[in-house]
């Protein structure tokens, strides 16, 4: 298969061209994320953000790589003519993001549905809902250390292997789940004993989502999406291979007030 995020990008910056509506980019927003995760005392850092605005749409990119903030050039510029340009690859990724929310917009609109309460009820919903289907005593690996869904694979009495690349996390015992690093596991040796893989958005911030996809469409593992990073063009996956994605919109779960996000499966 060839790049993933290349070929949505190609067909994004055609599609889009149809709408006529406005790629301007009107703002760049770039900044840190400092943040705990549930039942932690430890403070994190490892987490980056990239939210480009355009006039009628936005897109969004967690990153772990330095922050740049060169990619100003870019404001009051074509999104078309700016993917032209070799480019950080969180602000690659915000960019394909923001046309797929215009794109895609009939689609979110008719899918559109909300976790409401505080941050942790919505997280506690979310790892409800992306694990409603999975089966008992499932094998899933889980890439991200994210102790809501930790604890939810603990309820349902998932077997769970959980990867993280921060190295902070690394060892960080959740629910009797110790996280090793994902630079350590071979996937490609390990996806026979894997029913479930269960992956964020910033797989297509750390360039390995072809890499992933090409492994999952070999076996018979299933690929369950959840997105923050990228959920613009989310429904989009199901053609690679995924076979459910939830696409939280901006502002995240993690934000006051109710949070917006949409399920795609893949039909059969």
């Amino acid at each position: 298969m060839n790049n993933i995020l290349e070929d949505i990008c190609l067909k994004g910056v055609s599609k889009v061209r149809e709408t006529n509506e406005s790629l301007r980019i009107d703002n760049i927003i770039i900044g840190k994320s400092m943040y705990t995760i549930n039942n932690c005392d430890k403070t994190f850092s490892d987490m980056n953000f990239c939210l480009v605005l355009l006039e009628n749409g936005y897109g969004f990119s967690y990153f772990q790589q330095d922050i740049t903030y060169d990619v100003k050039k870019y404001v009051n510029m074509d999104i078309s003519e700016v993917l032209k340009e070799d480019l950080p690859q969180f602000f690659k990724v915000a960019l394909i993001d923001s046309i797929y929310s215009i794109i895609n917009r009939p689609i979110r609109k008719q899918s559109e549905v909300l976790f409401s309460g505080d941050l942790r009820n919505k997280a506690k919903e979310r790892a409800s809902k992306l694990m409603t289907d999975i089966p008992a005593k499932s094998k899933v690996l889980l890439l991200g250390g994210v102790s809501e869904f930790i604890e939810e694979a603990k309820l349902r009495d998932i077997e769970l292997t959980v990867l993280d690349l921060e190295p902070e996390k690394i060892n960080l015992e959740i629910s009797s789940n110790r996280i090793i690093s994902g630079k350590d596991y071979d996937l490609a040796n390990n996806i026979d004993k894997i029913d479930y893989i269960i992956a964020t958005g910033m797989i297509f911030e750390s360039n390995t989502a072809t890499d992933l996809f090409n492994i999952v469409n070999k076996s018979k593992t299933k690929l369950i999406m959840f997105m923050e990073t990228g959920s613009n063009f989310g429904p989009q996956l199901l053609e690679y291979g995924a076979d459910m994605v939830l696409s939280e919109y901006f502002p995240y779960y993690d934000f006051y007030d109710d949070m917006k996000y949409s399920i795609f499966r893949k039909t059969i």
